[in-house]
């Protein structure tokens, strides 16, 4: 199942209302004969409490599927009917009762079907064999399961309508699913459980759903009706997260990096997470501040219009949210958690630093009537002292910092609309600067602001890492996106200077061009010029993939008759461990948010080709690029 903003500005047809409630929020409904009940409320799940009773090492839980109303925006608003588990004779939740016990448990599982048709559930099993169980129950029906807890970690389990797979389910079974957590002794707790739904509430008149409007939501809410998230500074946080949708969702915490409890595990700020994918992650909140946790496809995080317009078909996704809604400061919606880190006692604000470098980021907007999606075509342009530097194509100018050293950047907006710049990747010392308007707030209470036209604001701060980074508008993502409002960010460390004969960014993003082949760009063109390297003289790839639909690239490095090797030697700005830096083939998978550093020499003058394949498009070629080796 795949939706990308590609395939949004293509789509064509009528909205149809898709299985249209009889009953909102707050509006009575009038009993006649031979009209069905009306649907109970399907309350939201936060996963604070395992479900269940457990006693003597036995788990003994009782499941039930059913329709009822769910509130993905919160209590008071529009209630959508949708099929959702609940345990017997308590209220449905969405996501379903979680499944939390200690490693070794033996579990007792029914699970009752009244719902109008038979039911699939998979992952009430051993977690071993969890996703690939298949557990049918007829409608009426009640079926028992024993397993055992036999391996510590997240898994979840999800139920279908049709006997679907996880990324075959966006109608009424989409939110059908529950976490499982197994603890091993001597663990740290796990601190919150994040389940990632994905729901078509419209469809078009051919039954498809209608990727203009999707829900995307955590643990059953959507940003900004989402959980808000409070730890105290210095505390290590461990999440798991349940990805029971049916897309992949690249997800990225601002301001810290974190790691997922893998055995090849490592440092990262975006971590893909697949449908069925379930992992635990953790990572240290050592500075105060406001901070987000969010999937990175950008329509996935945008605020939806209201349901009631959207299931009318009335809203209007064209429009941008800082027009549609006037609400600037508050542009996110769908898969976002907001997060707070308290700081401790006696904790001072960041010292301003007198000696920062100064820099100048210029924002513009310009019609080209004949360009691509019909959008405006945005750009950066960078001052650094006497020297600008312009936009290349649709990509920003290359910003170059030296790690350690102070940087205040002003930005201007002279566009017509609001934006703000995000320093993606950069674990800074004060929220207030991270970009994401009205979410950040600084150690001495003072909210981001969103950019307003003929603003500026100065970001500050201290790049504490050598690395491969981005920034890009965190307003209206994908319009500013695919108008130009992304570049690469370099950390160099002190005393280098960054060398583009050895030295190499391939940033892939949006064009506001109209493709005549492969539609994205690199470095900011559909047709990029080559980039050069001397045989024999190692060189540096600093992928980086910022498009609105690219979640499941796969870069190549090929000589036209074969597949080369690489080195893998960093990810989201941070260096591999040593055991993972070794030679491989010149293939990785790439997903938005994501940079990745490889390494290598090449052998022989020659044409290289740097080739970008979508997996989610039958593995179509999307954008490439050669690299010209001379002789030494």
């Amino acid at each position: 199942m795949k939706r990308t903003k590609r395939l949004i500005f293509a789509a064509a047809g009528g909205l149809l209302v898709a299985c249209w409630l009889a009953t909102t929020a707050g509006v009575a409904v009038t009993a006649r004969a031979n009209v069905p009940a009306p649907l109970a409320d399907i309350a939201s799940n936060d996963n604070t409490a395992g479900a269940g009773l457990l006693n003597h090492g036995t788990l003994h839980i009782a499941l039930v599927a059913r329709r009822g109303l769910w509130y993905p925006d919160g209590p008071g608003t529009i209630g959508l009917p949708i099929e959702a588990f609940g345990e017997a004779g308590r209220p449905l939740r969405i996501p379903g009762p979680l499944v939390r016990a200690p490693l070794g448990t033996h579990v007792v599982a029914s699970i009752r079907n009244d719902l109008t048709h038979d039911l699939t559930v998979r992952g009430l099993a051993a977690p071993a064999h969890a996703l690939t169980t298949v557990l049918r129950v007829p409608r009426g029906a009640t079926r028992r399961v024993e397993f055992d807890l036999d391996r510590a970690g997240a898994f979840g389990y999800y139920g279908s309508d049709k006997g679907e797979t996880i990324d075959g389910r966006i109608f009424a079974d989409a939110e059908l699913s529950g976490a499982i957590v197994v603890e091993a002794p001597h663990v740290p707790r796990v601190d919150h459980v994040f389940v990632l739904g994905l729901y078509a509430p419209v469809k078009l008149k051919d039954g498809t759903p209608n990727f203009l409007y999707f829900l995307e939501t955590i643990n059953g809410r959507a940003f900004p009706a989402t959980e808000r998230l409070a730890y105290e500074r210095g505390r290590t946080v461990r999440w798991a997260v349940f990805n029971a949708s049916a897309m992949l969702h690249p997800m990225h915490l601002h301001g810290f990096y974190f790691r997922v409890d893998r055995p090849d595990a490592y440092d990262e700020v975006t971590h893909p997470f697949y449908p069925g994918d379930a992992d635990e992650l953790s990572w240290t909140a050592d500075r105060a501040g406001d901070w987000m946790f969010h999937c990175h496809i950008d329509d996935h995080i945008t605020r939806h219009a209201p349901l009631r317009d959207m299931l009318a078909g009335k809203g209007d996704p064209q429009l941008t949210v800082a027009k549609r809604f006037h609400l600037p400061n508050q542009p996110m919606g769908g898969m976002v958690i907001a997060l707070k880190v308290v700081p401790r006692p006696g904790d001072r604000a960041p010292i301003a630093v007198a000696s920062a470098r100064r820099l100048a980021l210029d924002i513009t907007s310009r019609d080209v009537p004949s360009g691509r999606f019909g959008l405006s075509h945005n750009s950066f342009t960078l001052t650094d002292g006497d020297r600008t530097v312009p936009a290349t194509g649709s990509l920003g100018p290359p910003i170059v910092l030296t790690q350690g050293r102070p940087v205040a950047i002003a930005v201007t907006n002279r566009m017509d609309e609001a934006t703000s710049v995000h320093w993606h990747g950069i674990a800074l010392q004060d929220s207030y600067y991270d970009g994401g308007a009205g979410m950040g707030m600084s150690m001495d209470g003072h909210m981001p602001p969103a950019i307003e036209p003929g603003h500026t604001f100065v970001a500050r701060f201290v790049p504490p890492d050598a690395g491969t980074f981005t920034y890009h508008s965190h307003m209206d993502d994908g319009w500013q996106l695919a108008g130009g409002l992304v570049g690469p960010l370099i950390v160099l460390p002190p005393g280098q200077h960054f060398d583009a004969q050895r030295d190499h960014i391939v940033m892939i993003s949006e064009s506001s061009e109209k493709p005549a082949g492969p539609p994205l760009a690199i470095d900011g063109a559909l047709s990029p010029p080559p980039l050069a390297a001397t045989a024999g003289v190692p060189q540096r790839l600093r992928f980086a993939d910022l498009t609105l639909g690219g979640e499941n690239l796969v870069v190549s490095l090929s000589d036209g008759s074969r597949v080369l090797d690489w080195t893998p030697i960093a990810k989201d700005g941070r260096d591999l461990p040593a055991r993972l830096q070794h030679p491989a083939i010149a293939i990785h998978a790439l997903t938005i948010g994501e940079t990745r550093d490889f390494r290598f020499t090449p052998a022989q003058a020659g044409t290289l080709t740097l080739a970008v394949y979508d997996l989610d498009n039958n593995h179509a070629l999307v954008a490439s690029q050669q690299i010209q080796v001379s002789a030494p």
